[in-house]
């Protein structure tokens, strides 16, 4: 443990060296982790946000050039840790496009990795008394974390333009 007040720094002594009860730092984590670049580790997944805005399909592509795919957010906890990394970041007012479509069958909520989406809170967006996400059915098959709605779930068209977030395997 490094305590500033004695005025050490990082590296100041070798990772042998022994003062007192207390050894000097002598390696740095990163959000690197176990993702290649230039993915980071947030969480479970090895995440990278797309700046650039693209449609669902051109989104997809995107990250495949990147060596992954559209996020699964199937899980609370890993979930929090997403949107926590995305404030951290900074705020699109467009959203992000995230792997989740009902493209192939209307209705019917699935990854990109075909494992059934859960529905309602806290994923979803509920946009008013009765008006829950997803809406509009046969029009709207792209999912995404709409800024809108506090980075809930959101259906919208798939032509639509955003920002992306990707996930690849960690190493």
């Amino acid at each position: 443990m490094i305590r500033p007040t004695w005025g050490w720094l990082l590296d100041d002594f070798a990772c042998t060296f022994s003062c007192c009860d207390f050894r000097p730092v002598c390696s740095r984590s990163s959000t690197r982790g176990l993702c290649a670049v230039p993915y980071d580790l947030v969480g479970t997944q090895c995440v990278h946000l797309l700046l650039k805005s693209y449609n669902f399909i051109n989104a997809r592509t995107a990250c495949g050039s990147t060596g992954g795919d559209l996020i699964i957010l199937d899980d609370c906890d890993q979930y929090s840790k997403v949107i926590k990394y995305l404030m951290e970041q900074g705020y699109s007012p467009d959203g992000y496009w995230i792997g989740g479509s009902d493209g192939a069958l209307e209705g019917q909520w699935r990854w990109i990795d075909g494992s059934t989406m859960t529905m309602g809170l806290p994923y979803w967006a509920n946009v008013g008394v009765g008006t829950p996400e997803p809406d509009n059915p046969g029009v709207e098959n792209c999912l995404e974390l709409s800024s809108q709605w506090m980075y809930r779930f959101s259906n919208t068209l798939c032509s639509n333009t955003r920002r992306v977030i990707c996930e690849a395997q960690p190493l």
